[in-house]
């Protein structure tokens, strides 16, 4: 849910950054105010600054709990995402557009249609840009893999933000959840005016305030009072371009790693879990497979597939 809901708060409350109705901003950002993508959020128009501080409060208040896990897969797989993001040039902050589309899981489903870590789709038959291919399979789906899907995304920000309709990470942010045929529509009507100052479609209104939000609260957690243990990021060596001459399951490699196939399958979400294997080389996956092993697994686990027989040609 990305609306927030009336509500009321009353009585003192001793945690910080709550007065007697609501969470309020740090004072840092009352003064200073903040970017996200890079661009100024114009926290001193009221406008603006209630949008913002009602999501505020709706993720504090109403998704506290939430929060602490979305914050804790941020640990293990935002290290990774945000990685494939300074590659591909893209800003950091959009990782916490990923986090509100999925809470960074890689079976999040939108109504609309988007699958994985940044619902990737076409949501009610509209094109987010130029299309960049994937391949999604019964098997094996590239939009469930958190640097796969990653990549795809990065793309497909960087069309739409290089659009001359847009130009702005809030208005690309908009069309990648709306559908770039709408928004180029709706900011065509109005030129010469910002994401703050439109009317957006209903989805988009409510979720770059919300994410805005969100990026105060990650930064400013201990001001929240949302401090947790650090978790380990997720640490692994790739086999790559696997070309594989018949299915690979993952209890297997499980077994030769010796974990548990639910934690491999941590590591390679883009296996669907009811086939539970690699799949084997076809016209649909030309290009080979990605597996993701234990740290220091690599060499011994490409050895047991020479072994085994598994693949024609091995990792890059």
């Amino acid at each position: 849910m990305l609306v927030a809901p009336a509500y009321s708060a009353t009585g003192n409350n001793s945690t910080p950054g709550y007065s007697k109705t609501s969470y309020v901003l740090p004072p840092s950002l009352q003064k200073s105010g903040i970017k996200f993508c890079g661009e100024k959020v114009p926290l001193a128009r009221r406008d603006v600054y209630s949008r913002v501080t009602d999501q505020l409060n709706f993720l504090l208040m109403d998704r506290r709990a939430v929060l602490m896990e979305w914050f804790d897969r941020m640990n293990i797989f935002g290290p990774s995402m945000a990685e494939v993001l300074s590659q591909e040039k893209a800003p950091n902050d959009l990782l916490y557009v990923s986090v509100l589309l999925s809470g960074l899981t890689p079976n999040a489903r939108l109504k609309s249609g988007g699958v994985g870590w940044w619902s990737l789709g076409q949501p009610n038959g509209k094109k987010n840009a130029s299309s960049p291919s994937w391949v999604a399979t019964e098997q094996w789906d590239e939009r469930k893999d958190f640097v796969l899907s990653t990549k795809v995304a990065c793309k497909i920000f960087k069309e739409l933000v290089q659009q001359p309709h847009f130009k702005s990470w809030f208005l690309a942010v908009s069309a990648f959840l709306d559908g770039s045929d709408k928004l180029e529509a709706l900011v065509k009507k109005f030129p010469g005016f910002s994401y703050w100052d439109l009317v957006m479609p209903p989805l988009s209104d409510a979720f770059v305030p919300q994410v805005v939000a969100l990026k105060i609260i990650h930064t400013h957690r201990e001001f929240y009072s949302l401090e947790a243990p650090p978790l380990r990021s997720a640490s692994y060596d790739v086999l790559d371009r696997l070309i594989l001459v018949k299915e690979l399951p993952l209890y297997i490699v499980a077994k030769w790693c010796g974990i548990s196939p639910r934690s491999l399958w941590e590591l390679n979400p883009a296996v669907e879990i009811a086939s539970g294997a690699l799949p084997k080389t076809n016209a649909k996956n030309s290009q080979g497979i990605l597996l993701r092993v234990p740290k220091g697994k690599g060499t011994e686990v490409k050895n047991l597939l020479i072994k085994e027989s598994y693949f024609l040609s091995g990792p890059s």
